[in-house]
């Protein structure tokens, strides 16, 4: 091997060892640049990008998601993405179907149908469970943390049919992904799979506290309007706020005879 091949060889592996973090880098410097447009300035879309793309239950889950990625060996490492933006196309489509399902849960109508604590519930499982069965699972549960960023995705596009919306939010969804995934695999310690079971205790726990806290709420229940209260003078008080005009009599002044004045 002449040394200009292994100098390239060098260089690739250099690359390909730090594009986690540059990718991470870059990620940041456009979230503070669109953090610090003023409020004039900042878009609708920008908007959706600082207050959903970003949220915490968009983002942990995914990051979860990232954590199994980065444990992956093999083909699974591919399939395991190819299988999220499969479940993201699913969560799209069958909205309608998923959100029929979920209309019975209480207060799964005022907080996105559970698709973050389901999303958080996925991935956490799929941390904490045995390490021969999850290469095997982490394509299922990529799907299903898909589907619920392509039902939450829909739900909260402020726009209603803009596509640049869903194209944004699947872009942060493989940028989170790409980033742990690519720095997991190339700073890789023995302590990595410990540290992901403990991980996916979290995101269980994560998913159960918000999912029970949605169904224990209870919904506000609206006060009654106070009763009208009768009149037991006969309508005098309500003479009382009458208007008179000029030159018109009242009818009960005609029935005493009194007529009205002509002009």
């Amino acid at each position: 091997m002449s040394p200009e091949n292994g100098t390239q060889r060098t260089a690739a592996g250099a690359l390909l060892r730090w594009s986690g973090p540059l990718l991470a880098l870059v990620g940041a410097a456009a979230i503070g640049a669109l953090a610090l447009e003023t409020q004039s300035g900042r878009t609708v879309t920008s908007w959706w990008i600082l207050n959903s793309g970003l949220s915490p239950e968009r983002i942990i889950p995914l990051a979860g998601l990232g954590v199994a990625i980065a444990l992956a060996r093999g083909r699974h490492v591919i399939v395991a993405p190819v299988a999220f933006l499969l479940g993201v196309a699913l969560g799209m489509l069958f909205r309608d179907r998923y959100l029929a399902l979920m209309a019975g849960v209480p207060g799964a109508t005022t907080h996105l149908f559970l698709t973050g604590p389901v999303s958080a519930l996925a991935a956490g499982l799929l941390l904490i469970m045995p390490t021969r069965l999850r290469p095997w699972v982490l394509p299922f549960a990529a799907v299903l943390i898909g589907a619920m960023l392509g039902v939450a995705t829909t739900l909260t596009d402020p726009t209603l049919n803009d596509p640049a919306i869903s194209l944004i939010a699947i872009l942060i969804a493989l940028w989170i992904l790409a980033v742990i995934g690519l720095s997991g695999r190339a700073f890789w310690r023995a302590w990595f799979a410990i540290a992901a079971r403990i991980v996916g205790s979290w995101l269980v726990a994560i998913g159960l506290l918000l999912g029970g806290a949605v169904i224990a709420t209870k919904p506000p229940v609206l006060a009654p309007l106070p009763p009208l209260a009768p009149l037991t003078d006969g309508g005098a008080n309500a003479r009382r706020f009458e208007t008179q005009l000029p030159g018109i009599n009242r009818p009960g002044d005609l029935s005493r005879g009194t007529r009205p004045a002509l002009p």
